[in-house]
């Protein structure tokens, strides 16, 4: 399993959210974090995970897609 930053951004897009910087103002983290999972160079630690459920409601397995690489 691998993070894919599409169903987050869908999710923010859904609640009116355009950028990484609106998304970061709604959750309340700093912009460079949540910008690195928008674009997909990071996954979010588990607290970055807690507030992305809180904010948009997507679970961790919301988050996940199969790795085709295994």
């Amino acid at each position: 399993m691998a993070y894919a930053p599409a169903a987050l951004l869908a999710a923010a897009h859904r609640a009116g959210d355009q950028t990484p910087a609106d998304m970061a103002r709604r959750m309340g983290l700093p912009y460079l974090a949540v910008y690195r999972w928008a674009t997909g160079r990071h996954a979010p630690s588990p607290n970055g995970l807690a507030a992305i459920e809180r904010t948009y409601g997507l679970t961790p397995a919301d988050l996940m897609r199969e790795d085709p690489t295994t």
